[in-house]
């Protein structure tokens, strides 16, 4: 019964990560959102599993999943090595960090120093109008 509930994440196209930057569990449906308009599904570093916001079936990392979708977007994701290890096979990677010197935009292909809550619900508003 736990297999059927497990999560594969190694076959999703669209990835929309939260880290620490989140701030708090009921933040996280800004994210299942996105996910949701871009196709995609919801993932997680370590500490947001280990505070159980989200199932540790849905974390990325060397001590979760590994994955290589087409797009990889990281919300607030410091980009601690042991993160990195699960999402460097992704073919393109958007991070969203407010931290310029986060380690997260040395492997992005894109990278926006900016506050998720100022990015992403204007991303959801464009997204809904199309």
């Amino acid at each position: 019964r736990d297999a059927a509930q497990t999560v594969d994440l190694s076959s999703a196209a669209v990835i929309v990560s939260v880290g620490r930057g989140i701030k708090e569990q009921s933040n996280i449906q800004l994210a299942e959102k996105l996910a949701k308009l871009l196709g995609g599904e919801i993932a997680a570093s370590r500490p947001i599993c280990d505070e159980g916001w989200l199932p540790m079936d849905r974390q990325i990392g060397s001590s979760g999943q590994t994955v290589a979708p087409k797009l990889y977007l990281a919300l607030g994701i410091s980009g601690a090595i042991q993160h990195v290890v699960g999402m460097k096979g992704s073919r393109t990677v958007v991070a969203i960090n407010k931290d310029q010197n986060a380690p997260i935009f040395e492997v992005a292909d894109y990278g926006i120093v900016a506050d998720l809550f100022e990015m992403v619900p204007p991303l959801i508003a464009q997204l809904e109008s199309k």
